[in-house]
Parts: C-alpha cells; sequence; structure tokens
C-alpha cells in the first residue's frame, strides 16, 4: 500500500508538474504561430493530428492488453514472462507501424481536396503530411519500452524525458518562427524531438530493465496468445468508438464548414485538450497502482479506493470546467491573439465546450478501473453505437446549427453510451453492486458544478474589459470561488471525510519521513486514533515498510 502511494504520487507530481510547463510553452508557442501565420495553418495542425488519430486505429488496443498482461508477472518479479510479453508486443508494434505507414499513403491522393478548402495557406500538403506520417510511425516503433515504465509504475521518468525535450522544441520552433518563418522547418522540429524523446526511452530502459529487455529464450505460449488477442478483439470496438469521437470532430468542420472555423475553434480545443491531458496524467499515474491493488487487494478495499479516487477527480474536472467556460475567452483574447475578437467562439459553443468536457472526463476513473481489472468483453459494442450516434448527429446538427451542433453532437454521444455503461459494466462484472448510488453522487458533482459555474460566472462578468490585469483578476475569482462553492456542496458527503484523513496521512508521512524510527512511528499512531479502520490499517501498513526499510538499512 505504502509503495503504491508513493509510486502514484510520485507519477502525478511529476506528470502535473511537466505538463503544466509544456502547457504554458504550447500556449506561449501559439501566440507566436498566430502572428506569423494566419488562422488557416491552426486549422491544418488540427486536420493531420486528427487524420492520423483515425490511422492509429490500426493499434487496435495492443498497448492497453499488454500493458494490462504485464502488471501481475512486474508485481511478482516474473522475468521470463515479462520478456515473452514484451517480446510478443515488439512483434505486434512492428507490424502495426507498417500498416500505418500503408494506410496513411493511401490519403496522400486525397491532399488535393484538402488544399481546397485552405486557399490561403502557401505550403505543400503532401510534404506536410509525410512529416506528420512518418512522425506517427517513429513512435509504434519504440511504444513497446515504454509499457515498461506504465508496468512498473514508474510514468514519472516520461515526465521528466518529456519536460526536458518539450523545453527544447518550443525553443526551437520560437526561433524557426522568429528568424525563418519556415512551416516546413517548424514541423520537422517536431520529428527530430519525436525520434529523440523515443531514443532516450529505449536507453532508458535498456540500462533500468535489463533483464526485462532480453531476448526470452521462450516465446509466449499460445494460450496466452489467444487470451490477449480476445481482450484486443474487444479492445477494437473501444478504439474504433474513441477515435471517431474524439478525432473526426476537426474532420467534420474542416470539411462542411471551412479551415478558418477551424482554426478559431482549434484555439479552445487547444484549451481542453490540454486540460484533458493533464486530468488524464492523474489516471494515468494511478494506472500501475490501481492494477497492482486490483492484483493484491480485496474487492471491498478497491471499491472504497475508487469512491475516494472518484471523489477527488470529479472535483478537479468541475473546477476545470467553470474555468473553460469562465476564462477562455479572455485568455485567447489577451494571451493568444491580443485582442483579436474574430477568433473567439459565441457563448454558446464554449458553453457547450465546458459540459462536452466534463462529461468527458468524468467516466476516466471508472473507465481505469474497468481496464485494470481486465473487463473488456463485456461492453465491447458500446464503442461503436458511440462512434455512429456521435457521427451521424454531428453532421445534421452541424447543417441545422453549424458549429455548435458538431460539439453537441459528442455531447449526445457521450450521455447515451459511455457515461452510463462504463460505471455500470464496472459495478456489475468486478464489484458486484448495484450503480444506483454511482449515478445519485453524479448527480449531485454535476449539480455543484452547474452552481459553481453560475456563481462564478456572475462575478467575473462585472470585469468587462480583456486586459492582463482583468484576466489576473479573474484567473484569482476562478481560483477560489468555485472551489469555495463546491466545499459548501461536497463537504456532507463521506468521500470528503475519507479523502481529508487519507490526505492527513499522506502529509503526516511526508512530514515523519525523515525523522527517527519509532518517534515517527509513535507520532503517526497517535495520530491514527482518530482515523477509521481503514485509515488506521495504511497507516499500520506504512508503519511496517518503514520499520523494515529501517531494518535492511
Amino acid at each position: 500500500m505504502a509503495t503504491r502511494t508513493k509510486n502514484s504520487s510520485r507519477n502525478m507530481i511529476f506528470a502535473c508538474m511537466a505538463y503544466i510547463i509544456q502547457v504554458i510553452l504550447a500556449f506561449f508557442l501559439r501566440r507566436y504561430f498566430i502572428f506569423f501565420f494566419n488562422e488557416e495553418y491552426l486549422g491544418l495542425n488540427s486536420l493531420f493530428t486528427n487524420v492520423l488519430s483515425v490511422l492509429s486505429l490500426a493499434e487496435l488496443g495492443f498497448g492497453t492488453a499488454l500493458v494490462f498482461e504485464m502488471y501481475k508477472p512486474m508485481a511478482d518479479g516474473d522475468k521470463t514472462r515479462v520478456q515473452q510479453l514484451l517480446h510478443f508486443y515488439k512483434t505486434c508494434y512492428t507490424i502495426i507501424a507498417f500498416v500505418v505507414l500503408g494506410l496513411g499513403l493511401m490519403v496522400l491522393p486525397f491532399m488535393g481536396y484538402f488544399q481546397s478548402k485552405a486557399p490561403n495557406v502557401d505550403v505543400n500538403l503532401y510534404v506536410i503530411y509525410l512529416l506528420y506520417l512518418m512522425n506517427n510511425v517513429l513512435s509504434y516503433c519504440f511504444a513497446y519500452r515504454r509499457s515498461l515504465l506504465y508496468a512498473d509504475q514508474r510514468n514519472d521518468i516520461e515526465s521528466k524525458v518529456g519536460l526536458c525535450l518539450n523545453l527544447i522544441s518550443s525553443a526551437l520552433q520560437i526561433l524557426v518562427l522568429v528568424f525563418l518563418s519556415n512551416y516546413y522547418i517548424y514541423i520537422g522540429v517536431v520529428l527530430l524531438i519525436s525520434v529523440l524523446s523515443n531514443v532516450i526511452i529505449y536507453i532508458i530502459t535498456q540500462k533500468k530493465y535489463p533483464e526485462y529487455v532480453r531476448k526470452p529464450s521462450t516465446y509466449l505460449d499460445k494460450a496466452s496468445r489467444k487470451a490477449i488477442n480476445k481482450n484486443v478483439f474487444a479492445l477494437v470496438f473501444h478504439k474504433i468508438g474513441s477515435v471517431v469521437v474524439y478525432s473526426t470532430d476537426s474532420l467534420v468542420i474542416y470539411m462542411l464548414l471551412d479551415s478558418a472555423t477551424l482554426g478559431r475553434y482549434s484555439n479552445y480545443l487547444l484549451i481542453t485538450t490540454n486540460l484533458i491531458t493533464l486530468v488524464s496524467m492523474i489516471s494515468n499515474a494511478m494506472r500501475g497502482s490501481i492494477g497492482n491493488s486490483i492484483a493484491k487487494e480485496t474487492v471491498e478495499r478497491n471499491y472504497n479506493l475508487l469512491n475516494k479516487i472518484n471523489f477527488i477527480y470529479l472535483w478537479i474536472i468541475a473546477f476545470c470546467s467553470v474555468c473553460i467556460f469562465t476564462l477562455s475567452d479572455s485568455f485567447i483574447e489577451v494571451v493568444l491573439t491580443k485582442g483579436a475578437q474574430s477568433l473567439t467562439l459565441d457563448k454558446s459553443v464554449i458553453l457547450l465546450i465546458s459540459l462536452n468536457f466534463f462529461f468527458t472526463t468524468s467516466r476516466y476513473i471508472a473507465g481505469t478501473f474497468k481496464e485494470c481489472a481486465g473487463i473488456f468483453q463485456q461492453d465491447k459494442y458500446k464503442s461503436l453505437f458511440e462512434a455512429a450516434i456521435n457521427l451521424v448527429s454531428s453532421v445534421i446538427l452541424v447543417k441545422l446549427i453549424g458549429l455548435p451542433g458538431v460539439v453537441l453532437g459528442t455531447i449526445i454521444s457521450n450521455l447515451t453510451t459511455s457515461l452510463w455503461i462504463e460505471p455500470y459494466v464496472l459495478n456489475k462484472h468486478y464489484f458486484k453492486k448495484s450503480t444506483v448510488k454511482y449515478f445519485a453522487k453524479y448527480v449531485v458533482y454535476f449539480c455543484a458544478m452547474l452552481l459553481s459555474g453560475a456563481v462564478t460566472y456572475f462575478v467575473c462578468s462585472f470585469i468587462a474589459t480583456n486586459t492582463i490585469w482583468t484576466l489576473v483578476a479573474k484567473f484569482a475569482i476562478c481560483a477560489i470561488l468555485p472551489n469555495v462553492v463546491l466545499l459548501l456542496c461536497l463537504c456532507w458527503m463521506p468521500e470528503f471525510k475519507e479523502c481529508v484523513k487519507w490526505g492527513v496521512s499522506i502529509i503526516k508521512g511526508f512530514i515523519h519521513k525523515n525523522t527517527p524510527a519509532m518517534e515517527s512511528n509513535v507520532e503517526v499512531i497517535t495520530a491514527a486514533v482518530d482515523l477509521d479502520k481503514d485509515g488506521f490499517n495504511d497507516i499500520q501498513t506504512s508503519i511496517l515498510v518503514e520499520m523494515d526499510d529501517k531494518i535492511e538499512e
């Protein structure tokens, strides 16, 4: 327990630190980009990113299935099993890289049509697309090595590497924009840094896991391959659904509206995508620890863990949703475009974007537990329905009401499928419990988010102008007011009290980390008197681990 908490905390801290800096760099870079290139180039970036996301269907969920298979042997120190899985993973991804390359080359003939939708873009789309494609293909060649870090709960290593390389990449791209204004070199820098990142991860895993990266003496048995392929087959449907839902909105806007509209929308997409990635890092940082807990702990203990983590997570995304609705317009005008009103969207669209963010991210923890528990088969067709509903409703609604229809289509597909199916399947097939309590709590979280958003927006509306100082004032209001409202709405819930106790135990663990063993243990035991049984057991486990460490020293 103590090791899992330590790994999760370390992964989250480094992941969030790295990504916050990356987000700052991304917005700083976007400001320079808008200054040197028009909004159609922004639409072009978003288009190619989404085209290649569609091509990632070739991955078919091998990554999720293989990492799931590696949790237990990594926890048990089964070197032979990990070697076999890693070799199998490498073979699969080599094939996938060639498949993606082949599919990507088949898209080349359509570049002429894409060019016609962006008449003010003065670059060869064939060359730009090939640079994007090469970056995508090369990432698959090294993907299998990253699975070792995930299964060993060492996501922080990748975060550190990513942070350093993002600093270098952003600096080089800004230099290219300022001194060369060359879009080809700008994209080439991304390819160069991506290759460098993969090589560094390869070297790190070679040194850190020499016993695992060796070629296995025996290959994965037929029964294991069959079991993995069964999970992969189920994940194919999940993969199709996620790609269609999250990667086709830009394609719909580009084809049915125009590149300039997609460029304006991409500014908001940059904000929400970065926030989604940031909050996803919380679930991803805990993925290895959750998988380890599911492999070793009781179902009831894991159910209590789900409730506590979900409470914290939904509080965070409720806060983020309020900030998106309240601050995004001012942020784009002041930070990205320096008051360019033409690059902002109607408030109704922003409301839909913030709601879509909440609905999309609110199921991540349940989804993480479901994947770590190996539940892939029971809802495999869900994503196909989600994809179909999203695509059909987005196309119809965008023709009826324009840009809001694209976002509304995604919300409709989410509400009618994944939002309720994933928690239902998890509770039914793993926890063996009803989902009534889960959804009752979800309604409470959602209403608390709406109330905090309404109060915060009302207060911020009195600040009419958009300058750097008024933006700072709005940030200050949004940092405090939504959390106060959320606190008032949610402080009565049992999960709040459990999380406070959980936080106190973690803080006390950090405070007493460097004190003498016996003194630290006495203080922690004294503090544990007021905790409930589960909290006391967690502290007791931490004490035993600490005493063992001292004895070994």
